[in-house]
């Protein structure tokens, strides 16, 4: 792995280390880039990790954000590595890991670092994303998913429920949107945690993209911390910005992280049966969307 780095300023005692990994998508990571000191009064450094991007956008954020301290990387090597390669240089209080198409409103950073700082069991703290349409990013709280979630979330009963505690357990949909309260996991496009109280490389690298997040959170709590959303803090998520779900590495890649945090965290707490019964599930659902987006991607005679 080839890493060219280019050091930004020196920022004395940051309160925030921003990382932002970018691939390929110049426009939504600048108008990312651009949001932040506007949006913040707080000391705080930003690095920004391009990942492999291919099409010169890494070379043309550097010439245009000199505050910015950038790593650039030849080829790229996942979500999670990349995240890490930024988190092991940050020195701030607080570690705030952002996706590059998100948009910082509301003075949301200021927000949710005072909440830390005024709750020492919040290990990881996140808050209410809103997609472009206006509607809320539903991953921004969420249960883990043991495989009863996962199976309801599967077969849609969370949004035909969704004020059933036992369905919409998954993403929590039964819950109020501007509440604030303790959860099982954020997502990975908005989590600020408390530097100290987190591994130096915080995400496991065995995820390459997807999954990371809710394994990060599920660390945290095991180690008696604690997770909170903030729904009364927005800010915008312009979701699927950086990646077309539908691509067939993006569906793999997504399945593999099911299969991950399963074996990981679940598979001795369950018998044989389940494990089976867990991975031809996952294998099924994969293959299922590799057909039908072939089919959709197929042109029309």
């Amino acid at each position: 792995m080839k890493v060219h780095e280019r050091p930004g300023p020196t920022v004395v005692d940051p309160v925030l280390s921003i990382v932002i990994v970018h691939f390929n998508t110049l426009e939504l990571t600048q108008a990312c880039l651009d949001s932040i000191p506007a949006q913040t009064a707080l000391a705080h450094e930003i690095f920004l990790v391009d990942n492999g991007s291919t099409d010169g956008s890494g070379h043309a954020l550097a010439d245009a954000y000199p505050g910015v301290h950038l790593l650039r990387l030849e080829e790229g090597i996942g979500y999670a590595a990349a995240n890490n390669l930024a988190a092991r240089r940050a020195v701030g209080r607080y570690l705030l890991f952002l996706n590059s198409d998100t948009v910082v409103q509301n003075r949301a950073l200021e927000q949710v670092a005072a909440f830390l700082d005024e709750h020492a069991q919040a290990v990881i703290a996140g808050c209410r994303l809103l997609k472009g349409d206006g509607s809320m990013d539903s991953a921004c709280r969420r249960s883990f998913p043991t495989p009863s979630n996962a199976l309801w979330k599967m077969m849609g009963l969370n949004r035909r429920f969704p004020h059933s505690r036992r369905f919409a357990a998954y993403d929590l949909r039964y819950m109020p949107a501007h509440g604030r309260y303790e959860v099982d996991s954020l997502v990975g496009a908005f989590i600020m945690g408390r530097r100290g109280d987190l591994p130096a490389a915080p995400f496991d690298e065995d995820y390459f993209f997807y999954g990371e997040d809710i394994d990060l959170c599920y660390m945290v709590k095991q180690r008696g911390g604690q997770v909170w959303y903030l729904g009364d803090v927005t800010m915008l998520h312009l979701k699927g910005g950086t990646t077309n779900k539908r691509e067939p590495w993006v569906i793999r890649h997504f399945h593999s992280s099911m299969a991950i945090f399963y074996d990981k965290h679940y598979r001795r707490r369950y018998p044989w049966v389940m494990h089976v019964a867990v991975h031809v599930a996952i294998r099924l659902r994969m293959v299922a969307f590799l057909v039908a987006n072939a089919f959709k991607r197929r042109p029309r005679p």
